[in-house]
């Protein structure tokens, strides 16, 4: 499909009820569920990714290859640069989802960062800026305060969250969620190039 500021693969499998304003990229085998809003500024989806029902996607997001969002997500930009409007974010921000990452039914994320094999878990909430680094988790149902960091390899629980466990292994990821996110992507993917389209 190719309009103005809209460029998806003829892979990529798009739900026609999905709205899209803005200058708008979506990869190969990638898939767009029903009821997503995607309206940037400029919104960037990587190839073999998985954006389920009802996301809400709005400004300038990038989301990497091989990644998982499921239904009734929330993800902004995030804050303009200090001092527009009283911010005090550094620079402007923008919501940065690496490759082979998971973000769980009801999270919401303004201005984040999730690094490559970063999960959060069902019902999170990132404050702006918030940085979850490579292979951390936010459990389920926590929550981060303005710019808080999620070191890399730990789980983090809580309202705030805080650092509950330390060099996890994949292990430590399957026992928490059930199964280990990475290889589900990586089958996930398999199915929909088998399929010939998204998933």
């Amino acid at each position: 499909m190719k309009q103005e500021g809209i460029s998806i693969d003829p892979t990529a499998t798009v739900h026609p009820t999905v709205i899209m304003e803005g200058n708008i990229t979506i990869g190969a085998f990638t898939n767009v569920g029903a009821g997503t809003v995607l309206k940037g500024g400029t919104i960037v989806i990587g190839h073999h990714t998985n954006i389920q029902c009802n996301v809400a996607i709005r400004g300038n997001v990038s989301i990497g290859d091989y990644t998982h969002v499921y239904d009734l997500v929330n993800i902004e930009g995030g804050r303009p640069k200090a001092p527009y409007g009283s911010s005090t974010a550094k620079a402007n921000e923008v919501t940065d989802i690496g490759n082979h990452c998971w973000v769980n039914h009801g999270a919401t994320m303004h201005g984040t960062y999730i690094g490559e094999e970063g999960a959060i878990g069902g019902n999170t909430f990132c404050d702006y800026g918030t940085r979850i680094e490579k292979g951390a988790i936010l459990g389920n149902g926590s929550a981060t305060n303005v710019e808080q960091v999620v070191p890399e390899n730990t789980l983090a629980q809580g309202v705030p969250a805080k650092v509950v466990k330390e060099n996890l292994t994949d292990e430590d990821r399957t026992a928490y969620f059930g199964l280990l996110p990475k290889t589900w992507t990586i089958d996930s993917a398999k199915r929909q190039e088998e399929n010939g389209k998204g998933f």
